[in-house]
């Protein structure tokens, strides 16, 4: 144990088995003396070993007498229990590390022995329940009275299922705790149960540990947050029930005032054509120009009336979202606008497989119009080209519309998808300036987004995703 032979040792001092402090204190002296004294002497140190290096002893002495009761000597018995002593020392430490990380953040532990029904408490768990200032032990029924009485009942049994369940459980308990001085604190308890060492799995539970933290705080903002959440959803509900009534008023308006609107302006038309019909042969050309721009905006008039509806069919219709081949509408759109103006020499290039998911109502009139106006915009120029494509950017699908007609100046760029925006002349280009604005409003609906890239005679490139 020390690290002597027999030679070594025999006739040296005592002293050189103990540490230079104790030497100080003379305890390598006073150890026999003490035992002669009381026929017994027990004892817990450190002791050298040859080598210098310490270890921790468990010792006996007594004293060693002759046949007539002389003392003539001491026997000492000794046990190594450096292991035990260096795992004390860490338990301990990591005790005193896991109690000062509990006090800073706030945290109390506590220790439920089941045997004497007691709690253990820290100081800051004592706080927590009203049970002191100083670490104490209180009786379970004592902590019980502590709790609200409303939550009481769950808590004792949420403890006794702890009790039963015959091996390790952990349990969280939010509950609240009735101060002395009559205000009430939330907290937070975990808890966890344990068995007696070497116990059969299913045994009885000796011991519950746990910690206790105040949740008071966080408690009263997430009342004040449901408050907040639920006079929020009210107003919600409220401003939804009264933006439906408006919807339900507009639409009612619009189809009413477009129906109102349609009759006059047929009327206007129908009639300017009869007098072009019935007095063509009194009527001076710079009259019967004026009649045919009566009937031209008429029609234009009706044109935008239509618009304006679908316009608000887009922005109201609900979304239905399905697999759309994109590819297959492009076709057929492509199919009527070549059947519209047999005459015209345009190379229609169409993507295959394109597929996205949207309202399939909705994606056709955005690329009908799209499509619409790239046909419009080449229909200057003898032999065209039009081109539908889809390319990953981004890790997004993005989908575009490209020709070579007219273009646009990119400095009014930001003005192509407002409702009644227009680039270019009425004479130049006919229309209501509602198309891509329509577009615009079907594409933000499904979440995506709209841009359009071209210069002047460059022709444009309208993409989205």
């Amino acid at each position: 144990m020390f690290g002597y032979t027999e030679k070594e040792i025999i006739g040296r001092n005592i002293s050189l088995l103990f540490t230079r402090e104790d030497r100080a204190k003379g305890i390598d002296e006073s150890e026999f003396a003490k035992a002669l004294k009381n026929g017994r002497e027990d004892d817990e140190r450190w002791h050298l070993r040859k080598d210098g290096k310490r270890i921790w002893c468990y010792g006996i002495s007594f004293p060693l007498e002759d046949e007539k009761g002389k003392v003539r000597g001491f026997v000492k018995l000794i046990r190594d229990d450096t292991e035990r002593k260096l795992l004390a020392d860490l338990s301990r430490e990591n005790e005193e590390r896991l109690s000062l990380a509990a006090e800073s953040t706030g945290l109390g532990t506590w220790d439920f022995d089941v045997a004497r029904r007691t709690l253990h408490l820290s100081e800051r768990a004592a706080v927590l329940f009203g049970l002191g200032t100083a670490p104490t032990d209180a009786g379970f029924e004592q902590f019980l009275e502590r709790i609200h009485g409303d939550d009481r009942p769950e808590i004792a049994a949420k403890f006794q299922k702890c009790l039963e369940a015959g091996g390790t459980r952990r349990s969280n308990m939010e509950y609240r705790i009735t101060m002395p001085d009559g205000s009430v604190r939330s907290v937070l308890t975990l808890a966890r149960a344990f068995m007696a060492l070497g116990a059969e799995p299913g045994g009885a539970v000796t011991r519950l540990i746990g910690t206790v933290v105040d949740i008071t705080e966080q408690k009263r903002r997430q009342v004040a947050a449901e408050a907040v959440n639920e006079e929020l959803e009210l107003k919600v509900k409220e401003r939804t029930a009264s933006l439906t009534s408006v919807n339900k008023e507009l639409e009612t308006f619009a189809y009413s005032a477009s129906h109102d609107l349609r009759a006059p302006i047929r009327k206007i038309a129908a009639f300017a054509q009869a007098v072009l019909q019935a007095d063509a042969d009194r009527l001076s050309p710079e009259g019967r120009h004026y009649f045919d721009r009566i009937s031209a905006a008429a029609l234009k008039m009706e044109r935008l009336i239509d618009d304006i509806l679908n316009l608000a069919r887009a922005t109201r219709k609900s979304i239905a979202y399905v697999d759309c081949d994109l590819t297959a509408i492009v076709k057929e759109i492509a199919a009527e606008l070549q059947a519209s103006e047999p005459g015209r020499r345009v190379e229609l290039v169409i993507a295959a497989g394109a597929e996205a998911r949207g309202d399939r109502e909705l994606l056709e009139i955005a690329l009908r119009n799209l499509l619409a106006n790239a046909w419009k915009f080449t229909s200057k120029h003898p032999k065209a080209r039009i081109e539908f494509g889809a390319k990953t950017v981004e890790g997004r699908r993005v989908y575009f519309v490209k020709d070579d007609g007219a273009g646009f100046d990119m400095r009014y760029a930001h003005k192509l998808f407002g409702a009644f925006q227009r680039l270019h002349p009425e004479e130049e280009f006919p229309g209501t300036g509602v198309g891509l604005g329509m577009v615009e409003r079907i594409i933000r609906r499904h979440r995506g987004r709209l841009w359009a890239e071209g210069r002047v005679e460059g022709g444009p490139r309208s993409s989205s995703r």
